[in-house]
């Protein structure tokens, strides 16, 4: 019985499908998962190793784009609820099939959450000083953990899935899905986290952060109406973070400074290329912080 579909967007991620693939395979094999692997502007093998993997399905769309990769996976699959996953990301079996589980009522009427992910965790291990300070800053930060955005995957239930018609065009497909739904209707399913991989320079890690920016400002364009700010609860946090003492302090006075940082660059260049940080992206398969392409 196929209990849940993974859409997985990936853009010349050749160095971590295959970590990424590795994981669920196992439910592929026997039915439990559907996966489609949708490369897109790809100008590397990442489709000839996604389909060395037996029952996944590989599409190709010649231009990059995660959106129109999010529109044909979700076309190409079926089952409910349904996972999102960037390739970069090793989201574990078991965690895959739990979120499944909760995202799925039992019995018609039954009330359960229409949306969720697994928790997260970062890596900073191979990051430089600022960004480790910028990462324990992020770890305490409950507007941050609690949200579907920032993590590299999240999970729709069919009543969820039904909030919308498909993905519009927009950078940040995360904070458009999350905003779809009230904090009581999102769920951070207890099960093993994802890891995300912070960037291990500072550039790095701004570059990131101005897509997020980027991404941001488009959507509250485009949802003028209904776009809520996310700013200040992660404001809040960091007051907070203040108050534990002077490494607090130095974690809270790191991460707004990096944070305000790229903000100004964002409004500086606001026609920007995309941007993506490569430096995690070494085969480990842990996710930057802000998802891929």
């Amino acid at each position: 019985m196929t209990l849940a579909s993974v859409v997985i967007p990936a853009h010349n991620e050749s160095a971590v499908i295959a970590a990424c693939l590795t994981e669920l395979h196992p439910a592929v094999l026997d039915g439990r998962l559907e996966v489609v692997v949708v490369a897109n502007g790809c100008t590397d093998n990442t489709a000839e190793i996604a389909r060395r993997f037996a029952g996944v399905r590989v599409l190709e769309l010649a231009e990059g784009s995660k959106v129109l990769a999010l529109r044909a996976g979700d076309k190409a699959v079926r089952a409910l609820p349904r996972i999102y996953l960037d390739a970069d990301v090793v989201l574990p079996l078991q965690s895959a099939l739990t979120v499944a589980d909760r995202l799925t009522p039992e019995i018609p009427g039954e009330q359960r959450p229409l949306a969720g992910r697994p928790p997260l965790v970062y890596d900073s291990a191979k990051s430089v000083a600022l960004v480790r300070r910028y990462s324990r800053a992020r770890s305490q930060m409950p507007a941050v953990l609690n949200s579907l955005w920032g993590a590299g995957v999240y999970a729709l239930s069919a009543a969820g899935r039904a909030r919308f018609d498909e993905f519009p065009d927009q950078v940040a497909d995360d904070l458009f899905v999350d905003q779809l739904f009230g904090t009581g209707e999102i769920e951070i399913v207890d099960c093993p986290p994802v890891t995300v991989a912070l960037p291990r320079r500072v550039r790095d890690l701004l570059k990131v952060l101005r897509r997020t920016y980027r991404g941001k400002a488009e959507h509250h364009r485009t949802n003028a109406a209904t776009a809520r700010e996310t700013s200040g609860g992660a404001a809040r946090d960091v007051l907070k973070l203040v108050r534990q003492g002077p490494r607090g302090a130095m974690d809270a006075a790191t991460y707004a400074g990096l944070v305000v940082t790229a903000r100004l660059a964002y409004r500086a260049d606001r026609n920007a290329s995309w941007e993506r940080d490569d430096s995690t992206r070494s085969g480990t398969g842990s996710g930057t912080a802000e998802g891929s392409h």
